[in-house]
Order: C-alpha cells, then sequence, then structure tokens
C-alpha cells in the first residue's frame, strides 16, 4: 500500500498530528514518502556499517592496544547514548526539527570520522570514538522519531523501512571487504588521490564512513518536516517519558531490553577477534560479519507477520532465544563455520527485541513525547552498552586474553533474562 498522502488530500489524525503526508517539500525524483524514508535509513547506518566490524581489530592490531583499552574504547558508544540520547530527544521534542539537527549531527560526524583516521594515540582515538558516538546515538533515534512521526500505520509500516538501514550497513561493510582486497584498477584511482600510498589501508575505514555522513547530511535537505510538538507537560519531555516504567508491561520489557543490550556486544567487540583467532582473512572479515545483517533484514521485512502472528511478547520471546544460541555456540565451539553461522542469530535480536520494542513503545505514547521515548531507548541501550563492553573486556583478562569464557558468561546471563521475560511479561494485544 502507498503511505504517501497529498498534502491537500491527507487527514486529520485525532490528537493534531498528521501522519503519512507526503509534503510540498517532496522532490520529484522521490514520488512517494515511504522511498525518502527508506534512504534516509539507508545513509544513516551506512557510516556505521563502515567503521564497526573492523573497529575492535583495527585497535588490536594497527594500534596495538591491550583487552581492556579495546573495551573502554568500544564503550565509548555506550557512554555517548547516555549522555546525548535524552537531551536530543528533548530538543526535537519542543526545540527544534527532527531533521534539520539530524543534519547537523550527520555533518560533524563526518567530520568527525576523517579526523579519526588521522589519530593513533589512546586519548584521541578515545575521544575521536566518543564524539563520533555522540553524534550517532542522536542520528539514530532522529530517524525513528521521523519515521514514526510521517509513517501512516508505523506499526505495520516501520519494520520494512527500517530494513533499509540494515541493508546500508550491509552495503558499506561489503565496500570496506572489496576496498581492502585491493583490485588493479582500484590501485590506479587510489594512486591518483594518494600518491605516497596507492593501496588501502585499514584507516581507511573510518574515510569510507565520513563520506556516508556527509551524504546523510545533504540528503536530510530533502527530508519531509517535522517539526517540535507543544505540549501541556510543564516537566522536561525526558521525565514525562519516564512515566512508562510504571507500567508492568513496559518494565518488564526495559529490564529484559537492558539486559540484551549488556550481552550483545560481547558479540559486537568478541565475534570480530574471535573470527581473526580462527585465522579468518581481515579483507573478507566485514562481509562476513554481514551474516547478521542478512538474517536481520529477512525478519524485519517480515516482522508485520511476525507481531501479527505472535504478538509482542512471541516476537520479543524469539529475540531472546536467539541471542542466548548465538553467545552460547560461540562459547562452546572453536569453528569458524559454525562461529560465522551463529552471527545470524543477532539479526533476529535486532528485528526482534530492539525494532519490535520500538514499536511497541511507540503504540503507548503520544506525538508530544514520542522522540523522548525513543531516546528513553536508546539511553537503556546506551547504560547496557556500557556495561556490556566493559565487563566482556574484564572477563577476557580474567580469562587471560581467552574469548570463549566472556561468551559463556553471556549465554547464562541470556537465559536468566529469557525466564524473566517469559513469566514477566503479558502480551496484551
Amino acid at each position: 500500500m502507498n503511505t504517501a498522502n497529498s498534502a491537500s488530500g491527507a487527514c486529520q489524525r485525532p490528537g493534531g498530528s498528521n501522519r503519512g503526508i507526503d509534503t510540498p517539500r517532496s522532490p520529484f525524483w522521490f514520488p512517494t514518502l515511504r522511498l525518502r524514508l527508506c534512504l534516509m535509513m539507508f545513509l544513516q547506518y551506512a557510516p556505521a556499517g563502515a567503521v564497526l566490524p573492523l573497529y575492535s581489530t583495527y585497535l588490536q592490531e594497527q594500534l596495538h592496544f591491550s583487552s581492556m583499552g579495546i573495551a573502554v574504547c568500544c564503550a565509548t558508544q555506550a557512554v555517548a547514548m547516555l549522555c546525548a540520547a535524552l537531551v536530543a530527544g528533548h530538543i526535537a521534542d519542543r526545540w527544534m526539527p527532527a531533521e534539520r539537527l539530524l543534519g547537523l549531527c550527520s555533518l560533524i560526524a563526518g567530520l568527525d570520522l576523517w579526523l579519526l583516521a588521522e589519530q593513533d594515540q589512546p586519548i584521541a582515538v578515545f575521544f575521536g570514538t566518543l564524539l563520533y558516538w555522540l553524534l550517532t546515538g542522536p542520528i539514530w533515534m532522529l530517524g525513528a522519531t521521523i519515521g514514526f512521526a510521517h509513517l501512516k500505520h508505523p506499526e505495520r509500516q516501520y519494520g520494512p523501512v527500517r530494513m533499509w538501514g540494515t541493508i546500508g550497513w550491509i552495503a558499506s561493510a561489503w565496500m570496506v571487504s572489496f576496498w581492502f582486497q585491493n583490485p588493479e584498477w582500484l590501485c590506479q584511482v587510489v594512486g591518483w588521490l594518494r600518491p605516497d600510498l596507492p593501496i588501502s589501508e585499514r584507516a581507511d575505514l573510518f574515510r569510507i564512513g565520513g563520506l556516508m555522513s556527509f551524504l546523510l547530511m545533504v540528503y536530510t535537505l530533502t527530508l519531509p518536516h517535522t517539526p517540535p510538538k507543544p505540549s501541556n507537560d510543564g516537566r522536561l519531555a525526558p521525565l514525562a517519558a519516564l512515566r512508562l516504567l510504571h507500567g508492568r508491561q513496559f518494565f518488564v520489557y526495559a529490564l529484559c531490553f537492558l539486559g540484551v543490550c549488556t550481552t550483545f556486544p560481547f558479540g559486537t567487540q568478541g565475534s570480530p577477534l574471535l573470527l581473526r583467532q580462527l585465522d579468518t582473512n581481515e579483507a573478507y572479515l566485514p562481509a562476513i560479519l554481514t551474516i547478521s545483517q542478512a538474517t536481520e533484514v529477512i525478519c524485519l521485512g517480515l516482522l508485520p507477520l511476525l507481531l501479527r502472528g505472535l504478538g509482542v511478547r512471541g516476537t520479543v520471546l524469539v529475540g531472546l532465544i536467539a541471542l542466548t544460541a548465538a553467545l552460547a555456540v560461540q562459547a562452546l565451539f572453536a569453528s569458524r563455520t559454525l562461529v560465522a553461522g551463529s552471527l545470524g542469530f543477532y539479526g533476529l535480536v535486532i528485528a526482534c527485541v530492539f525494532v519490535a520494542g520500538q514499536v511497541f513503545v511507540n503504540s503507548r505514547v503520544h506525538d508530544g513525547l514520542r522522540a523522548s521515548v525513543q531516546s528513553l531507548l536508546t539511553f537503556i541501550n546506551g547504560l547496557g552498552l556500557l556495561l556490556g563492553n566493559l565487563l566482556f573486556g574484564a572477563l577476557r583478562r580474567w580469562a587471560g586474553g581467552e574469548l570463549q569464557p566472556p561468551f559463556a558468561v553471556g549465554a547464562v546471563l541470556m537465559s536468566l533474562l529469557v525466564v524473566v521475560f517469559v513469566f514477566g511479561f503479558e502480551d496484551r494485544r
């Protein structure tokens, strides 16, 4: 179904919000709003898709960081989300149009990535990475806000639109993988641009991510206007959003979401290192890591059917069990084939826990709190990522550098969360 309505023919929804309205700013080469939102998702996840898959191996093999040094730098994503997400949500809900804030964050993020490629000192890498995530957390949150504000039926349409963010991640990761294989024609192009080094170098992953951020900044000029929403609630929007925690369903989901965000970094930080330990060629590593995104694309495309058939409870439970299985495989088997195959479970987690949770939470708030509630999820995500990245580094140091014992701890934690969710969350459709 075409979700884009003409500005003159759209209906005003109760509560004063217009959904599914293709504003007069719609460029002629994007005839529908839904296509514009899909491309926005593609571009906003593409920079991280270029940087994140090889980030931990870059720190270990190029800069020779210790296990805790890698953990601390990976934890910057969490610190940034804790600091920036709630502030960005309040700004978008009360003061500044979401699409303008998205463009500003994208511009600064691109400049930061370009500078980060030149850094090799721990302090500079730490603060450069911290700044990038201070901007990327709000970028992802604002993309969700714009999508929920303009899709007519977000509970059915958001999953397939969000799927294009995953496709953007995959495209960037494959681009980096191809870049590092140094085909002859590409080396000639690089030689024109960089005569002193006519082949790829590891730091190029930051430059590719920076170019993607600049493209997103330009594209935000075409996005539909998403102005702040007036509210009769005099409190700060993030504080008003915290009232949702009084409800049992949201509290149990938030608790399990925190647990998932704590164990999920075991995969993002540890899986590349484990695959390298199993003699995986670094040039092919970004492409192999996109196995998780491939299953994510499939699950996001099927998410409306999953929610309709299994409900929120069943859908989230599938994601929790999938993460438990992934961590168990990586803890028990030293097989490159099995470890690579287990990456597919992470795609289920993103679709069934993260995105289904966004839809679940969005259905329980009004327009004046939409950005702040999404940023509350980002805040919980950041808290979990902080605990998870540091916990993985500490467990790895305790295990003498071994990777499989930390994965075993993560599998046990996820098993406990499955039990909590089964007995604590009621599915009221």
